[in-house]
């Protein structure tokens, strides 16, 4: 009986690892910081010890980052063709929620990603 309620509490911490890695492609949705709503998809890819973004937005612009982090958050920069910015992501089960904002401004604004 012990060792069946330790394979159980086992296989569910490896699956609750697997789901809060960050790694995997997702859906976004955001507010830019003048209001307007954006959508598109990032791609979140291991590198050694940090995580490479790619951001691809419906209106056909894409985006480019750095990540660190591990299961629970990620700090990331990222670069556009006319901004640079920064955000911070928290886990919630197996989606992300966080805060970003660009260089310079003075505000910031929600960002989701949903695992696809």
């Amino acid at each position: 009986m012990k060792k069946l309620a330790l394979a159980s509490v086992s296989l569910l911490l490896t699956t609750l690892a697997a789901w809060a890695d960050p790694a995997g492609t997702y859906d976004v949705k955001g507010t830019d910081l003048d209001g307007q709503s954006y959508a598109g998809t990032v791609e979140v890819v291991k590198t050694g010890d940090v995580y490479a973004l790619l951001y691809k937005y419906n209106d056909g612009t894409e985006q480019v980052g750095s990540a660190i982090g591990d299961d629970e958050f990620l700090a990331y920069g990222y670069a556009g063709e006319q901004e640079l910015g920064v955000g911070l992501m928290t886990a919630k089960g197996e989606n992300w929620e966080g805060v970003w904002t660009n260089i310079g401004a003075e505000k910031m604004s929600l960002e989701n990603w949903t695992r696809k």
